[in-house]
């Protein structure tokens, strides 16, 4: 695969050979412009007197499960108002070209449905993202989309208890180290390696522009708290102002991250 190629060649060398295939010189890089992360979920404004709409879907999971019947509330807007969608890249939906007065009805059926409004989402269910992994996946090697939910449960528990409610943190998760939903772009990162087992991976962007590094080789799954806890309360201690989780996590590195979690008591500090 390239990025094995690129890993082992070195940036250089892999450029050096690309100009040699393709007989042009790949110009150097050039600075990203800053720009902001957004999903595109709830109501906006088109651009052409009509709107368009995104629906946050869990993992790109489209399902009836009891009172929540997404799949059925889909089929309904399909067909009453022949809206047009498109996949977003953090599995999700955005229906297109909708008349503003089609907005109350569209907003009925997703009640109707038992669909929460966007605002009831908790925000770092909207950042976050797992592969399918079990029982689809046969590379998978734990739960991903299954668990994930239950993650982010805990991670918000996590939070609360440590007056850290404000915070978004962009999280993924990958059933295998293959990282189909990209784990190695994002703040906080579980990879599974094994049964209930998982990599930890910090630093990554919040804004998707940087890789993370692998933290911890394995975490069983029952000590998320235990794990996480001590890393927040680094978190809080030595942040900079406006400062964002994975850029915390880059700025210090791993070494002084794991150094700090290993004189730590749990349940001492809070914001």
């Amino acid at each position: 695969r390239m990025k094995h190629l690129v890993h082992t060649l070195g940036i250089e060398k892999f450029t050096k050979l690309v100009e040699s295939y393709c007989g042009v010189e790949i110009q150097p890089w050039r600075a990203m412009a800053d720009w902001k992360y957004n999903d595109w979920m709830g109501w906006w404004e088109q651009g052409d007197g009509k709107l368009f709409y995104g629906q946050h879907i869990d993992n790109g999971r489209v399902k009836d499960e009891g009172d929540f019947r997404l799949k059925s509330a889909l089929r309904v807007l399909v067909d009453k108002y022949n809206l047009h969608s498109i996949l977003s890249p953090t599995q999700s939906i955005i229906f297109r070209d909708i008349d503003p007065k089609d907005k109350e009805g569209i907003e009925q059926v997703l009640r109707e449905h038992g669909i929460a409004p966007i605002e009831e989402v908790d925000p770092n269910a909207r950042l976050a993202m797992a592969c399918p992994a079990l029982p689809l996946c046969g590379l998978a090697q734990t739960e991903a989309e299954r668990i994930m939910p239950s993650y982010i449960e805990r991670m918000r528990a996590l939070l609360t208890k440590m007056n850290l409610d404000d915070e978004e943190i962009l999280m993924r998760m990958t059933g295998c180290p293959n990282g189909c939903a990209r784990p190695y772009m994002a703040e906080l990162a579980f990879v599974g390696d094994g049964a209930k087992s998982y990599q930890v991976w910090l630093g990554g962007s919040p804004v998707l522009t940087r890789t993370a590094y692998p933290f911890m080789s394995k975490m069983d799954t029952d000590k998320l708290e235990e794990t996480m806890e001590p890393i927040l309360a680094m978190f809080i201690q030595q942040r900079q102002e406006f400062e964002a989780f994975g850029d915390f996590c880059h700025r210090l590195g791993a070494d002084a991250i794991s150094a700090y979690t290993q004189s730590y008591t749990l349940g001492s500090v809070k914001a």
